[in-house]
């Protein structure tokens, strides 16, 4: 009988044992996937994920508009900035660890050549005004 006894425990062992590797085994399996998923997601615009070029493009478009509004772009000037958007995106997108601010400064500094000094003094006076109008902005 102690035998018997001695049998069946060691086989509960072994059961549990074995449950202990494939549910281990599973945590891995999840923690590793998930943690792959994220990386594929390339979040290269800081903490949100890379929007697909449609969207992108889109909301560049947007900014562009709303930059003709403030400071009266023209055609030739929208045609730069957007080649510029673009060029940036390329390179943000292909790097691996870009320096983010440094890329971004340098966009904002070719962006601002192709402004005329006059163009630059009415977006710079647009920014001064609206600098303390944060909390009276309508969504």
């Amino acid at each position: 009988m102690v035998k018997s006894l001695s049998k069946r425990h060691n086989k509960q062992i072994k059961l549990l044992e074995t449950m202990k590797k494939i549910i281990l085994s599973i945590a891995l399996l999840a923690t590793l996937t998930v943690g792959s998923s994220y990386a594929q997601q390339g979040r290269a615009y800081g903490n949100r994920p890379v929007p697909n070029a449609r969207i992108d493009n889109n909301f560049e478009e947007f900014q562009i508009n709303k930059l003709d509004k403030i400071v009266g772009l023209t055609r030739k000037q929208e045609n730069k900035i957007k080649n510029i958007e673009n060029r940036y995106d390329r390179v943000i997108v292909g790097r691996r660890t870009p320096n983010l601010k440094e890329t971004q400064w340098k966009k904002q500094q070719e962006i601002m050549a192709v402004l005329t000094p006059a163009q630059r003094d009415r977006l710079m006076a647009f920014q001064r005004g609206n600098q303390f109008d944060r909390y009276n902005r309508r969504g």
